[in-house]
């Protein structure tokens, strides 16, 4: 009996009671999980309230959020594009596309006109002093439609676009090369003001740059050639340009230029001075000659290149076949064109 009493007395389950604590009997466990299932149930009602508190980035109109079709990037893409088509304006605002920074441009989308505000900052040639230029384009298709106040807009676009300053790029156009010496062709009337200036210069920089640059210089005859047609005849005239083309061909085209500015003075030279002038320029005359016989030709083909490129401004630079510049930017747009050579030779 006593034994049984043993065995039933070890089978006795034992109970423990805890007494109640602050937590209300809750240990640390349980109450971090009803502290996050609160957290959860607070980021769930945010979330499904989230949309009431959306900026419209474009701007609102009658309420509504606008979005616009085109990006900034394209909005400053169509400026460059009417800015280019300034260089066929005779007058000085054909310089613009030269000076033009578009790198440093900015568009704003004005939602209650649809249109976006460009403004691109250019160097004044004249004064070297950074100015604005500011132009609106509709959204719907980028098209120009309203320049800077007081300022004419370009009746069509010429199909080149503004990419760098000094660098106008031709529509349609494809580099020449993708090794170097980047090919440069000069476009100059002989007649126009500073044209042997700026060929000496070209001269000088094609020797400074001669492992990247080669230049070849193209002789036409605009309206500056042409209003000296009457008194000196077409022949007489374009005499000069003939020279000046087959003295290209050597060497030796800077002494030429050096020589013939002493004696230039606008008007156009007999071709016995002009003979003269390159002899003494120690030019190889026996293949001057055989140049001069076939100029004529070699000057019509330079008139079609120019007309290919839609040159018009006088002088002008077309630097690797895709780039067009003006004499002065001319170091700009040759390092831009290097720069996508390299950046194209790494892909």
């Amino acid at each position: 009996m006593a034994s049984i009493n043993k065995r039933d007395k070890k089978q006795e389950p034992v109970f423990l009671v805890k007494p109640v604590s602050r937590h209300g009997g809750l240990d640390n466990l349980h109450i971090s999980l009803i502290v996050l299932a609160v957290l959860l149930a607070a980021l769930a009602f945010v979330l499904a309230n989230f949309h009431s508190t959306v900026v419209c980035a474009a701007g609102e109109l009658n309420g509504t959020c606008i979005t616009p079709i085109h990006t900034p990037a394209q909005a400053i893409g169509a400026a460059g594009k009417a800015i280019a088509a300034y260089s066929s304006l005779n007058s000085t605002l054909a310089l613009l596309p030269y000076y033009s920074l578009m790198n440093e441009s900015v568009a704003s989308y004005i939602a209650n006109r649809n249109e976006w505000l460009v403004t691109v900052p250019y160097i004044d040639p004249f004064t070297g002093e950074h100015l604005n230029f500011t132009m609106m384009f509709y959204d719907s298709n980028l098209t120009l439609a309203q320049a800077l106040t007081q300022t004419i807009m370009p009746s069509a676009y010429s199909g080149k676009s503004v990419v760098a300053l000094g660098t106008v790029e031709l529509q349609g156009r494809s580099p020449c090369t993708y090794t170097s010496p980047v090919p440069v062709y000069m476009f100059v009337d002989p007649y126009a003001p500073s044209a042997l200036q700026d060929m000496a210069a070209a001269a000088n920089f094609s020797a400074a740059h001669a492992s990247e640059v080669n230049m070849s210089y193209k002789f036409i005859f605009s309206s500056y050639a042409i209003s000296r047609y009457k008194q000196y005849g077409v022949n007489g005239t374009q005499l000069l340009g003939g020279y000046l083309a087959c003295a290209s061909a050597q060497p030796r085209f800077a002494q030429f230029i050096g020589n013939l500015s002493a004696v230039y003075s606008g008007s156009p030279l007999s071709g016995s001075l002009l003979y003269q002038i390159a002899n003494a320029s120690g030019l190889d005359m026996g293949e001057f000659s055989s140049c001069m016989q076939n100029v004529s030709v070699a000057l019509v083909h330079q008139a079609q290149l120019a007309y290919i490129y839609n040159v018009t401004v006088n002088p002008s630079f077309v630097v690797n076949c895709k780039y067009s510049t003006i004499p002065q930017q001319l170091g700009n747009a040759v390092g831009y064109a290097l720069n996508q050579l390299n950046a194209t030779s790494k892909k």
